[in-house]
């Protein structure tokens, strides 16, 4: 087997998906990059499907690192029709804080760590994205074809965006509609089941209330605490508009997040 074949097979335990709301986990150090640590394991969920990364600290025993990105490298595509871009496997690498960088000198492969989430941040992360997904069935019910000419999101904190591919730009009374139908659907505070498809861990799938859409990311079990979602439109040249969702009745519950024990 050669080097690339072994960097592509190799595959870092997703624990995210095992428990959303497992906020810390025992592991140990798989490999030390440039800029940062690969686990055998983790909690942290990487940048993907325009969720951005979970923040948080990897306890070591000369001390404690900061991580302040996770990315997702390598794997293999998912072939099944709707999941544009997945990818399934892959390795995890926790990027650390520009003045933790000096300590990696001190890490060796083996090496018992813990890993730790930002909570807060991860829960903001959760809601924002199950917000997003009533703001893009609200668009795609609105109009059809919008579903083939989805060109970007980005699920931030506070907010969240779609980027649509247009003949006709959206106009006020579409943006009015829009919202209407987002906080329709959020109103009717059905249950969200999210769900590997069986046999592929990293092929998953948000459901709600007979809407399926694909997606890996970390979401509520339930819309109510999103609260009311409010909608604007940004013009991003010529056939290209941009969705943007806020959320400023948004309530955050971080009592169901819990720890392995040391």
């Amino acid at each position: 087997m050669n080097a690339l074949n072994y960097e592509v097979m190799r595959n870092t335990e997703k624990l995210y998906y095992k428990d959303q709301y497992l906020a810390g986990a025992n592991t140990q150090v798989t490999r030390v990059h440039s800029d940062g640590i690969e686990l055998q394991s983790t909690v942290a969920y990487p940048e993907g499907g325009g969720q951005e990364a979970d923040f948080g600290t990897i306890e070591l025993p000369m001390g404690t690192v900061r991580f302040v990105w996770v990315k997702k490298l390598y794997g293999s595509p998912i072939r099944l029709e709707g999941f544009k871009g997945g990818k399934l496997g892959g390795i995890i690498i926790h990027s650390l804080h520009p003045d933790d960088l000096h300590l990696l000198d001190e890490v060796t492969v083996g090496m018992p760590a813990r890993v730790t989430i930002d909570v807060e941040r991860r829960e903001r992360l959760t809601l924002s994205h199950s917000a997003s997904h009533f703001l893009y069935a609200a668009a795609v019910g609105l109009r059809e074809e919008l579903k083939q000419w989805t060109i970007g999101c980005h699920i931030k904190e506070d907010t969240a965006r779609f980027d649509f591919l247009v003949e006709d730009a959206f106009t006020a009374e579409d943006v009015v509609e829009i919202e209407r139908r987002a906080n329709e659907l959020i109103g009717c505070n059905a249950p969200i089941e999210h769900y590997a498809v069986e046999g592929l861990e990293d092929a998953r799938l948000w459901t709600y209330d007979g809407i399926e859409i694909p997606c890996g990311g970390t979401h509520l079990d339930s819309p109510r605490r999103i609260g009311r979602l409010s909608v604007r439109r940004k013009r991003l040249g010529k056939g290209k508009e941009r969705l943007i969702c806020v959320f400023p009745d948004a309530e955050i519950d971080l009592s169901t997040y819990h720890e392995h024990a040391l």
